[in-house]
C-alpha cells in the first residue's frame, strides 16, 4: 500500500517519511486511532516505504519488486501478527501464521480492518480471539534471522491489547532492545487496554480522524453515484472512514428513519390524533430491531438540535435534509424540555428491548413528546 491511497493524514505521513530520511525510525511505534482513521493502512504504507528500493520524498515507488511484494503482503521481511482463535481445523494453540492466507485476503480487500469482520472471516462464531504464547515464540524465531532482501525487518502487530500476559512477557526484551533495523509497528484502537509493560516500551503516535475535506474527496471517489449526500455523511462521520462507509451502506434505512422522524415531530406538534394513530400503526409493523434503531436515531436528532439551539452548530452533525429541517426545529428543543425528551427516547429504547407493547408505547410517547414540544423554554 502507498501513502497516496490513504485519505488525508498528511501530517502523519510526513512525520513517518521524515523519520526515515533522518535515520530516526522508532524501533517500536504505536499507531493509536480509530479503525477508520487509517492507522493500519498507515502501518502498511510505512512498511512498504521502508522496504522500497526507489522511494521518493513523499511515497514508495509502487513499481519495484519490493513494493509489489509489500502490496501483496508477501514481502519476506514484513511479518504480521493479529488476534486468532482455535478453529475446528486447528484445535491447538493458534498463531497468526495458521491464518496468514485468510489475513492476506482480508486486508487486501480492505486495509481498514474491523475486528468483528475478522471474526467472520475466521469463522470462529462466538469464540474470542487473542494473541498467545505460541505467537511470541514465532516472533522470536522470525526476528532471529537476518533480513532476506532489505535493510529493515518489520513486524506489523494489530491490536496488541489482545495479547495475554504470558505472550507479552516473552517479548519484552526484544521490543526494548531489538536488533538493528528491526521495527515493530503496533496498531491499536484502545491503548489504555495494552499491558503497561508493553505500552511503556513503545513510542506513541496518535492518529487523528481524517480531515472532513479529505474524507469528502475520498467518499466522492468511492461513491460517485451518491451525489451531494456524501457531504452530510462526511460531516457526521467525524473523520472515520469506516463509519462513513457504514452510513452509506445503511443510507436507505437512514433516509427512512429521517423522513419518519420529521413526519412524526410535525404530527406531534400539531397534535393530530388521526395522524398519530396512523403513524403508530406504521411503527408497529416494522419490527422491534428497526423500532430500536429509529428511537436511537431520534435520540441523536434531539441531542443535535439541542446543540444547535444552544449556539453550538459545530457540535451538531447533520446531512443536508436534516440541516434544513433542524434550522427551524431546533427552536423547540431547549433547556426547558431537553431532559424530558432525552428520557422519553432512552426509556423507550429500553422498554422495546424488554418486549413492551409497541402500540401502547408509541401512542403514549407521541402524547408525551407533543406535550414537551409545546413546553416553553426556561428563562
Amino acid at each position: 500500500m502507498q501513502f497516496k491511497e490513504i485519505p488525508g493524514q498528511h501530517e502523519i505521513k510526513a512525520r513517518l517519511i521524515q523519520s526515515v530520511k533522518t535515520n530516526r525510525v522508532s524501533h517500536a511505534l504505536l499507531l493509536s486511532g480509530t479503525v477508520g482513521s487509517g492507522n493500519y493502512a498507515l502501518a502498511l504504507a510505512f512498511a512498504q516505504y521502508l522496504q522500497c528500493q526507489n522511494p521518493s520524498d513523499g511515497d514508495s515507488c509502487g513499481v519495484c519488486p519490493s513494493c509489489h511484494q509489500s502490496a501483496g503482503l508477501v514481502h519476506p521481511d514484513i511479518h504480521f501478527v493479529f488476534p486468532v482463535a482455535r478453529t475446528t481445523s486447528n484445535p491447538g494453540e493458534p498463531a497468526s501464521d495458521d491464518l496468514i492466507e485468510e489475513w492476506r485476503k482480508f486486508i487486501i480487500a480492505d486495509p481498514f480492518p474491523v475486528l468483528e469482520e475478522w471474526y467472520g472471516a475466521m469463522k470462529i462464531e462466538n469464540k474470542q480471539a487473542g494473541i498467545f504464547k505460541r505467537e511470541s515464540q514465532e516472533i522470536l524465531r522470525k526476528l532471529s534471522f537476518k533480513s532476506y532482501q532489505a535493510d529493515y525487518k518489520v513486524l506489523i502487530f494489530w491490536l496488541p491489547e489482545k495479547m495475554n500476559i504470558t505472550a507479552a512477557n516473552k517479548l519484552l526484551k526484544i521490543i526494548e532492545e531489538p536488533a538493528d533495523h528491526t521495527v515493530f509497528l503496533f496498531v491499536t484502537e484502545s491503548p489504555g487496554e495494552i499491558l503497561p509493560t508493553i505500552l511503556s516500551r513503545t513510542q506513541l503516535l496518535k492518529v487523528p480522524g481524517i480531515a472532513s475535506e479529505d474524507l469528502l474527496i475520498r467518499l466522492k471517489k468511492d461513491y460517485p453515484d451518491m451525489g451531494s449526500e456524501v457531504e452530510g455523511i462526511a460531516r457526521k462521520a467525524q473523520g472515520d472512514y469506516v463509519t462513513a462507509r457504514n452510513m452509506i451502506s445503511m443510507s436507505d434505512a437512514a433516509r427512512v428513519n429521517r423522513d419518519r422522524f420529521i413526519r412524526w415531530m410535525r404530527i406531534c406538534y400539531t397534535m393530530n390524533v388521526t395522524d398519530i394513530i396512523a403513524w403508530v400503526d406504521e411503527m408497529c409493523g416494522i419490527g422491534r430491531e428497526r423500532q430500536k434503531l429509529f428511537l436511537n436515531y431520534g435520540l441523536e436528532m434531539v441531542r443535535e438540535n439541542f446543540m444547535l439551539n444552544q449556539g453550538l452548530p459545530e457540535l451538531a452533525l447533520f446531512d443536508s435534509e436534516e440541516q434544513a429541517f433542524s434550522s427551524r426545529f431546533n427552536a423547540f428543543i431547549h433547556q426547558g424540555n431537553i431532559e424530558g425528551l432525552m428520557k422519553e427516547f432512552s426509556d423507550s429504547v429500553s422498554h422495546i428491548g424488554m418486549n413492551a407493547n409497541p402500540k401502547i408505547l408509541f401512542t403514549d410517547m407521541s402524547l408525551q413528546v407533543s406535550r414537551l414540544l409545546r413546553q416553553p423554554a426556561v428563562g
